[in-house]
Parts: structure tokens; sequence; C-alpha cells
């Protein structure tokens, strides 16, 4: 599952952060970020972001001007059905998450999957939580990339935000997890970008912690094969691309994350 993120940089830095190798050139590339009127919903940086909420996604620049490689696109987080009709965030379906299995047939998601809308959500890691034995009590806590020592995504002053074409990104590593993205138009003519998480079942890595996980790419090859797949097998492959790694950690966080309401 994956119910709330963090992601606390700010897009010059995200852009920075999800660079990459341009496949002409041989040099380090920002992904460029793109706004669109996107019905008046923008990124706010946070540390508890919910459903609803929008972060910044990575998506093929073939969705927007072929010239691109890639672009980084503001998105609110939950699909919104094409055939919903009343406000955006009121459509009373959860779709924060997809489930692999059932992906492809699903009359939501199908229909996204079968566009080629694949996308790579970034962030500083997402909050899990985890029933207690005894009280029934839950447990947060937060999972990101294993980062240098010292370093702490949350604490500018622990990291560089320096970048060069020839070595990329100096700071810190965000997580990446495979997802779907639509395009939702009002009746009044409003249009809406919205993702989901596609999750799939929890490896060894993550089992202690819950049953299921997002589909995190751990590598620049998965990252690439998701972004720029265009048929079905690709994406299939999410659920082989939750590597059993030792590149993820875990650490405890507050009561305070059960609350949308304090950031």
């Amino acid at each position: 599952m994956c119910g709330r993120l963090a992601c606390t940089l700010c897009p010059e830095n995200i852009q920075k952060a999800v660079s990459y190798k341009s496949k002409s050139t041989g040099k380090f590339v920002c992904a460029k970020w793109i706004e669109t009127s996107n019905g008046n919903l923008s990124y706010k940086p946070s540390h508890n972001v919910a459903p609803t909420d929008v972060t910044p996604v990575l998506v093929s620049g073939s969705h927007f001007d072929s010239n691109l490689e890639r672009v980084l696109h503001p998105m609110m987080w939950g699909m919104i059905p094409t055939w919903h009709k009343g406000e955006p965030k009121s459509h009373g379906l959860s779709t924060n998450n997809c489930r692999l299995e059932g992906m492809i047939g699903s009359k939501l998601y199908g229909r996204a999957f079968s566009k080629g809308n694949r996308c790579v959500i970034v962030c500083d890691g997402f909050y899990e939580w985890q029933t207690t034995k005894g009280n029934g009590n839950k447990q947060p806590y937060f999972i990101y990339m294993n980062q240098p020592e010292g370093v702490r995504v949350e604490e500018p002053n622990t990291w560089s935000d320096e970048w060069s074409e020839e070595e990329g990104w100096k700071g810190p590593k965000l997580l990446a997890m495979a997802g779907l993205f639509d395009i939702w138009k009002s009746p009044q003519g409003e249009v809406i970008y919205s993702y989901t998480v596609i999750t799939t079942e929890s490896n060894e890595t993550l089992s202690w912690l819950h049953h299921r996980a997002p589909a995190i790419l751990y590598t620049e090859e998965q990252i690439d094969s998701t972004v720029t797949a265009h048929s079905g097998p690709a994406v299939c492959g999410a659920k082989g691309q939750i590597t059993r790694s030792c590149s993820l950690a875990s650490t405890r966080a507050g009561p305070q994350f059960n609350s949308h309401s304090l950031y």
C-alpha cells in the first residue's frame, strides 16, 4: 500500500535529482518542469502528502513535446475516473493505489495502460502503518532510499544541491515508484492530470511491514523502461522491478502523520 508521501524538495532540485544521461550526447540532462492550468492545482513541498494532493510526476516528453525525452508535471494523487462528472476530488473511489494483478482488465486503469500513460512518481519516501501486537495501535514508518552517511533529505544543510552535465546530481536520492496517469476533463472543460501508484505483493524487504508495496524502481534502466514504455510487457514487468535489495531504509515516524492537517 501507499497512503502518504513526503516530497519536500523545490521544483529546481527535483529536476536535478531526476536528471539522466542523454542518449544523444551522453551528458546529464535535467527533466523539464512543465506546468499546465491543471484545474489551478499546484505542487507544494510537504512532509505529509495525502491523496488528492499534488506531487511531481516524471513522464515521457512525447506526451507534451516530441523533442523532450522526459518531463516533470505536477499531478493530483488519485486517478480521476474519466466518467466522473462532479468535482474532481469527489468521485468517492480509492484510486491512489492500483493493484498490478488486475490493472490491465480494470475499467479505470486499463484505459490509461492501453494508452501508454506510464509514469514515475518521485518523492522523498512514503509512509506505511504497522499494526502493533496487543493493543492494535498502528505505528507509522517512513520508507526511503538509503542515503550517504549523515544525509537527511528533509534537512538541506546535510547535503549539497550541486549538479553538473558531467556528473549529475550530488544531492539525496529520491524514491521512484511506477505508476499510471490520465487526463480528466470536466463538463465545463477543466483539464486535470492525475495518477495512481502501482502496487504488488511485498517481498522480504517490506513484508514485515505490509503485504502490499509500491512498485519501486531502483535503477536508471528501470526508470527509463517505465517512462518510455508504449506496450504492455515493460509495465507488466513492474513486479520484477521490486528488487530484492538493501537500497531501502526505514525509520519510525511520529503519530502526527495520522493527520493530514498538520502540514
